[in-house]
Formats: structure tokens, C-alpha cells, sequence
């Protein structure tokens, strides 16, 4: 499976666990995809399955809503049994048909298609009476292309704006379509569009790329922020707001931290170090000199800022710089309220906000870089908002496993250290492990990440999330036997031999050496799980065959872990005649 297959058939598992476990896969499948198509108009699961007419003489249909205004439209509601009352509306309400066909299967057909073109031309005519069409449509179907059609008419008079969405959903991917399905879904929407002249028709064929992007899409929210003095740049502000107003940008009103306005961040925030000790410093010094005077402030990007006055309301922020001042601020703010005081005393200094309108996500990516550079971070840091990073955090999350895409996140939260797992130690176990070079794990681990083209190496976006796992847990289950009483490895070897051990597993499993993560793919589809005999074998082979380099080659053992030849010699003493044969 691909990456994006492999992540929604993930999220669809936990789902189906949690919402509907009695279900079989294919019905529980169903609502999955409809509560997807739906979550943001926040439908209650009931409203979802009210809507499922999968069954005989469906016409190839799966579930079928009506939405007015983003709410469903029951049987009974006034627009859809009284004429009268739905010219009492305002004009131009938007009246949405959503028409669904889900296949559990991993692949779109052109039967699929062609079902719902032998039915939906005919209902959504509305000069057609349905009860014409009852030796084909069950009495659910009917009855629930009957609520669009009455709501419709009834609206007419009020020229509502309507839409139809005929989905066609399923684990497949959509890049893979044959032409013949891909025209087929045109000449649909050619005749709906001639049955509803004015609706704008659309026909998607959602497959798990698609899927895992509306997953993985926060929904946009609009949060505002008041502002003493703004200069303004185009579509950009530079602003001085009161620390009170930058607070309740952050928080809500018991001060809890919104923490997915920091999603963009390339790190979490680190804590009681030198620099957040100084900020705290400078914002308890009520009589000081102003806040911004002292500090760089913070940068905001938003899809849309619009202003009245001086108060701003930006949609889907995120705050790319200046973390580090905001947990402060933030905490401060938390501290006084828990010790009974309104607002702490200074709270009405200012802080620098830079406002920066960059719905583009190459632009923001751009911006998250450039004002990032200005202070030390990691090369691994500036590599947290990369899809991959972001896909790989989702899957590990699935499976019990915390990816810390950005530095920090997980600990704040109080996770379990040994079940974090941080980008650089992730690109080891991809170039131990998947391409054979433990000596680049061990020797030059900052590379993976700062050279473009080893780290598009080590995260190939298109290798399966479950071979970056396997990977991970392969060299995670390594170093918790060498940290063991077991192994009777010295403290100080233990992190270079790591990554040839995870390597000499894999060359004694495979029967050669991998140079491609597609060489170990099948061993991780299958989470193929080492004995303790095995392990046991690999690191006494790493060891006797490190010993007998070291002394042939006159070098140090951290050297030579460094370097190449060793690894070819570690192939060979691995395999032995093998190789020669």
C-alpha cells in the first residue's frame, strides 16, 4: 500500500474501534466516509447513519444528504413540508446535496460510475415523479432524494444557491483512475447539470490521498486580536498589541494553551533554559522599559486578516516564530490567574506582532525558514512542517510510538521518553537500516537532515509510513538490548555499535546487504519482530568483526564505525562465503 493508503486504512481502524466495532468493514466503512465528508458541519453520528440507504434497488448509492445552510434537513422540517414558510427566508440560502458511494475496495470502476448515472439523471429531474422510478429505488432512497426535491422547489422562490456533490470514495488513489472511469464521472455531471442548470455540480472521485488530506485538515477557525498601533504593507501588518490581548489570542478563557496555533512551529517550547528565563525576567519587571523594546515579538501567517479599526480577525493562524515568548507570556498570565489576581501587574505593556497574510504553503514554509534562521536550530527542526514529517507523526501516533516532528512537543505533554522518537534518530534507522549505510547513521547523522539530498533519501515520501515505523522500532529495540545487562556492552559503545547491529539483522535476513528501502519493504509490511537470539548473534558478530577490522586496519573503534570499509567488511564476515559464491 502507499503512504496515504496505509494512513487512512490506520485512522479508519481506530475509528471503526471506537465508533463501530460491531459493524463490518464495509458498512462501518460507509459512515466513516460520511462522517469524513461531514465532521465540520458537526453531524452527530445518528444524523450520519440516518443518512446510509446502502441496501437493494439502491441505484448504486450509498448515503444521500440534504444540508441547508450546513444543517441537515430532516424529513419534517418546514422547508421541505411548507411552501410558505421557505418564502419567509432570506435569498441566496445554500442548499447542498450530498450523494455517496463508498467501496471499502482499493479501486475506483467504471460500474460504480455508471450506476449512479442510470439513477441520478432521473432524480434529479424534477419533473420526473419519484414514485415512477419505485421498482428501482428502495423507499429510503426515495424518500431522501424526495427532501432535496421539495426544498428545492419551495426555495426557488428565494433563488437559493445550490450545489450537488455526487462522491465516489473508496482506498484506492485517485492518480491511478482509467481514463474511461475519469470521463465517465464528466458525462455524470454534464447531466445532472442539464436536469439543475443553475447548481453548481461537481463529481470527486476521493481516494486515500484525498481522504487522508481532509483527516489531516484542521478546520479553519477565525480568532481576533486587538491592536494599539498597526502599519500596514499590502495585505501584512506590523502591530504593537497589550500582552492581555496577545494572551487571549493564545488561551482560551481559563488559560488553556491552544496549542494547534503552534503546529507550524519547528520546535516546542524548551522549558526553563537561558533565554525563557530572561523573558519571564523582563515581564515581572512591572517598571521596566516596554516589553517589545526588548524582545523580537512574534510572526503570524494566516490564510485571511481583515480589520475593523484595530482589531484584527485572522483566519487559520499559526504562529511560525516567537514560541518560546508565548509559552511565557502565556504562563505568566496562567500563573497570576491561579494565585487569584485579575492580570498580572505589566500586563498592559506591548508586544511586536507581525502579521503576514501567506495561504501558499511553499510561501509560509519560506517564512517558517527564514525567520527561524535567525536563532540556532537544528537542522532536524527546520524539517518538522515537511508532509512526510507530519504523515509520519500521525502514523507513529496510531501505533503507540510519539514522532517529535517539533523539539520538545511530547515531553511538555509528559509522554513516556522511551517511547519518543525524534527525526534525526529516525533518519539513522532509515540509512542503517533501509540503505545499508550504517557508517552514515553513526558517522554523519546532522547530514541526513541538512543535505537536501540524503534527507529526501532517508524520507522518501513515497515509502510506506510502516517502514519508517519498522525502521524505528527495529533500531529502538537494538539500543534497549545493548543499554541491557544482557548484551555486556560498554556504556561508551553502545550508540556507535547500535546502528550496525539494526543493520547486521537485516543483511542476515535478507542474504545480502540493502541499498533501498524497497529492499526491507516486505520485512516491514509484515512488522517483522527479531528474537533475543538474534539479536544476540547480531551484536557478537558486529563485535568480533569490529575487533578484527580495528586491528587489521590499525584504527580506533569510533573511527572506523565511521567509515565504509568497515561495513563491507561486516557484509562479508556476516555472509561469508555466501557473498563469494
Amino acid at each position: 500500500m502507499s503512504g496515504a493508503q496505509t494512513l487512512i486504512t490506520t485512522v479508519y481502524e481506530q475509528w471503526k474501534e471506537q465508533n463501530a466495532a460491531h459493524m463490518r468493514d464495509s458498512d462501518a466503512w460507509e459512515v466513516f466516509l460520511a462522517w469524513l465528508l461531514l465532521r465540520e458541519k458537526e453531524v452527530t453520528l445518528d444524523a450520519i447513519s440516518d443518512g446510509i440507504v446502502d441496501g437493494s434497488n439502491d441505484g448504486g448509492v450509498d448515503a444521500i444528504y440534504s444540508l441547508l445552510e450546513g444543517s441537515i434537513l430532516p424529513l419534517d422540517h418546514q422547508v421541505v413540508e411548507d411552501p410558505q414558510a421557505a418564502k419567509e427566508l432570506p435569498e441566496g440560502l445554500e442548499l447542498t446535496l450530498y450523494v455517496v458511494q463508498s467501496k471499502f475496495s482499493k479501486s475506483f470502476t467504471q460500474a460504480t460510475i455508471s450506476a449512479l448515472q442510470s439513477v441520478l439523471p432521473s432524480v434529479l429531474d424534477l419533473a420526473c415523479d419519484l414514485d415512477s422510478l419505485a421498482s428501482e429505488l428502495n423507499d429510503q432512497v426515495r424518500e431522501k432524494f424526495h427532501v432535496f426535491r421539495k426544498a428545492y422547489r419551495n426555495l426557488l422562490v428565494r433563488r437559493p444557491k445550490v450545489n450537488v456533490r455526487v462522491i465516489v470514495g473508496c482506498r484506492g488513489l485517485a492518480s491511478e483512475i482509467n481514463v474511461n472511469v475519469s470521463d465517465r464521472a464528466e458525462r455524470l455531471r454534464e447531466d445532472i447539470l442539464q436536469k439543475l442548470p443553475s447548481a453548481s455540480v461537481v463529481v470527486e472521485m476521493l481516494g486515500a490521498e484525498e481522504l487522508w488530506r481532509m483527516y489531516d485538515t484542521r478546520q479553519a477557525e477565525t480568532i481576533t486580536l486587538e491592536c494599539d498601533e498597526v502599519l500596514t504593507s499590502g495585505e501584512s501588518y506590523v502591530a504593537l498589541a497589550k500582552l492581555s490581548s496577545f494572551v487571549k489570542l493564545i488561551s482560551d478563557e481559563s488559560f488553556t494553551l491552544r496549542r494547534h496555533l503552534f503546529e507550524a512551529n519547528v520546535r516546542d517550547y524548551q522549558g526553563q533554559v537561558a533565554v525563557n528565563k530572561e523573558i519571564l525576567g523582563s515581564l515581572r519587571e512591572a517598571d521596566g522599559p516596554e516589553f517589545w523594546w526588548l524582545n523580537n515579538g512574534v510572526t503570524i501567517v494566516c490564510d485571511e486578516a481583515h480589520s475593523v479599526g484595530k482589531t484584527f480577525a485572522l483566519k487559520n493562524i499559526q504562529i511560525v516564530n516567537g514560541l518560546q515568548t508565548s509559552h511565557t507570556i502565556h504562563n505568566w498570565f496562567k500563573e497570576s490567574a491561579e494565585a487569584g489576581e485579575f492580570a498580572p501587574a505589566g500586563g498592559d505593556r506591548k508586544i511586536l506582532v507581525r502579521v503576514i497574510k501567506a495561504s501558499d504553503d511553499a510561501v509560509r514554509d519560506k517564512i517558517i525558514r527564514a525567520t527561524n534562521r535567525q536563532t540556532p536550530v537544528p537542522d532536524a527542526s527546520l524539517r518538522a512542517t515537511d508532509e512526510i514529517q507530519r504523515r509520519i507523526e500521525a502514523y507513529f501516533g496510531a501505533k503507540g510510538l510519539f514522532y517529535d516532528r517539533r523539539k520538545g512537543y511530547y515531553r511538555n505533554l509528559g509522554k513516556d521518553p522511551a517511547r519518543i522518537i525524534s527525526i534525526p534518530y529516525l533518519g539513522q534507522a532509515m540509512y542503517a537500516i533501509a540503505y545499508g549505510r550504517p557508517e552514515v547513521a553513526r558517522g554523519k547523522p546532522n547530514s541526513l537532515l541538512a543535505e537536501d539530498a540524503r534527507y529526501r533519501q532517508a524520507f522518501d515520501p513515497t515509502a510506506s509510513p510502516q517502514l519508517f515505523y519498522w525502521s524505528a522500532s527495529v533500531l529502538r529495540r537494538v539500543d534497549e538490548y545493548l543499554q541491557s545487562s544482557r548484551s555486556q556492552t560498554r556504556y561508551a559503545d553502545r550508540r556507535h555499535l547500535a546502528p550496525f547491529v539494526a543493520f547486521a539483522l537485516a543483511v542476515e535476513i535478507l542474504g545480502r546487504s540493502p541499498s533501498h528501502w524497497r529492499d526491507v519493504e516486505a520485512l516491514a509490511e509484515e512488522n517483522h519482530q527479531f528474537s533475543e537470539v538474534e539479536l544476540e548473534s547480531a551484536v557478537t558478530k558486529v563485535k568480533v568483526e569490529l575487533d578484527s577490522f580495528t586491528a587489521s586496519s590499525n584504527i580506533s573503534m569510533s573511527d572506523a564505525t565511521k567509515r565504509q570499509p568497515f561495513t563491507k567488511h561486516l557484509v562479508l564476515g556476516i555472509l561469508g562465503d555466501v557473498l563469494e559464491a
